[in-house]
């Protein structure tokens, strides 16, 4: 863990020496996932209810997987990478390392811009919360922490299999996007 940490810290300075470029980065991040809630408004603008659920309760949805989302995708990008390491060679170098391959690839690429995408997921459960008119409990909160956690495992595990795919064919693997970006 005091590796991965230390890779963290790597990868933020790095990306903090151009403030503007990641603050840019992140505030396209941002719209981008935005032009997603767009469409949700737009929709409840025409109608009241989708299957018995209201605005607040789709957005608390829509809040949850986004923030699912994020996270897998900030923490296990390394993976979204794969084929590039795969096909210039550093997947070799990696081989011969005395460190835990995963680790290595999980660790190679963190986008601290996608935390955007987190904010707006952040912003979005601020409202939807107290405006779902769900009656919150410890069970209710529990479960909520629990789908936004196996959200992001089920998200990062989709990586995973990306990588391992990636391992029979280095290109044209787009159809992973179906299950991963094209939903957000």
């Amino acid at each position: 863990m005091r590796l991965y940490m230390k890779y963290f810290s790597m990868h933020l300075q790095s990306q903090m020496q151009y403030k503007l470029s990641f603050f840019f980065t992140a505030l396209g991040q941002f719209l981008v996932s935005f032009t997603a809630l767009l469409g949700i408004w737009f929709m409840f603008m025409r109608v009241n209810t989708v299957e018995g659920f209201s605005f607040p309760q789709v957005l608390l949805c829509f809040a949850t997987m986004l923030m699912a989302f994020s996270l897998a995708e900030f923490m296990g990008r390394g993976f979204d990478h794969f084929p590039r390491i795969i096909s210039n060679g550093e997947f070799d170098r990696m081989l011969v390392r005395p460190r835990r391959v995963a680790l290595q690839v999980l660790a190679s690429q963190m986008e601290f811009s996608r935390l955007g995408r987190l904010v707006q997921a952040i912003l979005v459960f601020c409202y939807a919360i107290p405006a779902s008119g769900v009656n919150w409990t410890y069970d209710k909160i529990i479960t909520l922490c629990l789908m936004v956690i196996c959200g992001s495992i089920v998200f990062f595990c989709l990586f995973l299999i990306y990588a391992a795919i990636s391992f029979f064919t280095i290109e044209g693997l787009e159809f992973m996007n179906i299950f991963t970006d094209g939903g957000l």
